[in-house]
């Protein structure tokens, strides 16, 4: 059935999305003895599944839950309270609370099979029993400083910082216990009047503003400006490089940026320096230039694609390095690099105004795309996106458009009449996820099929937040929870045979969350697109408008 302009009217005012309701129910597979969704957990309408936290722990599906409060149209996300986590059979039986006040649930690769949570006024680390039957043993102390269990893993244990004051506090190590059952990590120094920030701030890597970890290694600043690489295997520290003032790392370790702590430009409020790069694979340096790191966002967000970028005081132009040669382009400030295509051209958007662009960053020759709006995936011979303003300034999260695939030569197809940030790719070239997203958080699930567009309507008042396709995936199930009076609760369903080969592939983008801090001092979550890369354009957006 299609909506005339007065159903569009309507679900403006409502607050919800316009879009074709769905014309037939998804063909879903029994799951539980039933056809069709089945209730797993029953849940107040207010309560919901958040952010997709939910596992599998043997015979038991582990549910975070968070009362939802009513929503605002301009919510970067909804305001929650009151975390609890529930486990249930594999068919709801025997549903227990097995804590209060978690509101992060996930495994570790040292015990995959054992079940953790984190105390977010706590910082505390606690282990789970998925039967409700042990009460939950704190496995590590945290940081009560950090946002969100700002928690940093490595091959040796838990990392964290205990401040001192607003500046400087020591850099701690949680081994792993023998037993993590019955003990509890006894935090060891690593560093100690190490230079932080009041709380640790989201990011990959990241434990304050001047600390980056790795799996086996540590940078971190001492009180006296002097980088130290901590050692995690023997505890071992050394000084790296004196007197830096801003550090930046690679993901992958093998970059290092910094800029030197002697002021040449006499402006203690906008200080610039010498800007060094390090590849720490032959310890070769190289001056770049001369500016205030804190003006570049991410200059080392794409050094695994092949460039560096730096700002340039506060004017229009930023340089852009490529590696390993350092040769290097002047480019407008703000050109944000997306995805590299080949070695001549890469995706880019815009800062100020979010426009894609096809770019040869060399020949300093560029072209916008025909459509422009949010990418979904990219794909060998151009991309696939919804038209909607960039998240998140101008736009939100839950804004929706028409689907189309925008190659790199030739005219645009439509593939959809509508998508979002929350829709997955399924292995059969369908999309799912909650559509028609209101200030509720609450849509249609549905699955749309990108060869003719067609939608089938999956379940209704589902909450956007809650879908997770990972722990099911072999099996073609997925979770959600809907707010609908006394059907609320979470449901599980199965895919067709057809959509369950590689459904790995449909696991939501936002698999993980970082948190800045938002234009009014409020911290924001930012999703991250796969596990530990965070959503880049979404926190260089927030940053260029006032966010940490």
């Amino acid at each position: 059935m299609k909506r005339g302009v007065g159903g569009c009217i309507g679900a403006i005012v409502l607050g919800v999305g316009c879009g074709p309701d769905p014309v037939a129910q998804e063909e879903l597979e029994e799951v539980c003895g039933q056809e069709g969704p089945f209730r797993i957990l029953p849940l107040e309408p207010d309560r919901q599944v958040n952010f997709g936290w939910q596992t599998r722990i043997g015979d038991r599906l582990v549910f975070s839950t968070e009362r939802i409060a009513p929503g605002d149209e301009d919510d970067y996300f909804p305001d929650t309270s009151d975390p609890e986590v529930w486990s249930t059979g594999l068919c709801g039986e025997s549903p227990v609370m097995l804590a209060r006040d978690i509101g992060m649930i996930f495994t570790v690769d040292r015990w995959p099979e054992l079940l953790f949570g984190c105390d977010e006024e706590t910082a505390e680390v606690l282990l789970l029993d998925p039967l409700g039957e042990r009460e939950p043993h704190v496995v590590f102390a945290g940081d009560p400083e950090a946002f969100g269990c700002a928690l940093r893993w490595t091959d040796h244990g838990m990392l964290s910082v205990v401040p001192h004051d607003e500046d400087f506090g020591a850099l701690m190590l949680s081994p792993y216990p023998d037993d993590p059952l019955t003990q509890t990590s006894e935090p060891v120094v690593l560093l100690d009047d190490v230079r932080i920030t009041s709380t640790g701030r989201g990011g990959t890597g990241i434990v304050a503003s001047s600390i980056r970890t790795f799996d086996d290694f540590v940078l971190a600043l001492d009180d006296e400006g002097t980088l130290m690489r901590i050692d995690l295997a023997d505890r071992s520290v050394a000084p790296l490089v004196p007197d830096v003032r801003e550090v930046e790392t690679s993901r992958d370790g093998r970059w290092l940026l910094w800029q030197d702590a002697t002021v040449t430009n006499g402006d203690p409020e906008a200080p610039e320096g010498d800007i060094f790069l390090r590849d720490l694979t032959t310890d070769v340096d190289a001056l770049l230039a001369r500016s205030w790191l804190r003006l570049s966002l991410f200059p080392l967000s794409q050094a695994g694609a092949g460039i560096v970028q730096l700002g340039f005081g506060f004017s229009e132009t930023q340089r852009i390095f490529f590696l390993p040669n350092l040769d290097f382009v002047d480019v407008p400030g703000d050109v944000s690099p997306v995805a590299k295509i080949d070695d001549e051209r890469w995706i880019t958007g815009s800062l100020s105004d979010s426009t894609l662009t096809l770019t040869d960053l060399k020949a300093g020759t560029s072209r916008p795309f025909e459509k422009q709006g949010r990418i979904k995936w990219i794909e060998d011979d151009g991309l696939v996106l919804f038209e909607a303003k960039g998240c998140c300034i101008e736009g939100r999260k839950r804004d929706e458009g028409p689907l189309w695939r925008v190659p790199f030569e030739g005219a645009p197809e439509q593939l959809a009449s509508r998508a979002n940030e929350f829709l997955g790719r399924l292995s059969d070239e369908r999309m799912l996820g909650p559509v028609g997203i209101g200030a509720d958080w609450l849509g249609d699930l549905v699955v749309i099929d990108l060869a003719t567009g067609q939608e089938r309507l999956v379940d209704r008042h589902v909450f956007a937040l809650s879908l997770d396709m990972r722990w099911g995936h072999e099996e073609g199930l997925i979770s959600y929870s809907i707010r609908d009076g006394e059907r609320s609760g979470v449901y599980v369903a199965r895919l067709s045979a057809e959509a369950r080969s590689g459904s790995r592939k449909a696991v939501r983008e936002h698999v993980g969350v970082d948190v800045v801090r938002g234009r009014d001092g409020k911290p924001v979550p930012v999703p991250r697109l796969r596990p530990g890369e965070p959503d880049w354009d979404a926190l260089a957006a927030l940053r260029s408008h006032g966010g940490e």
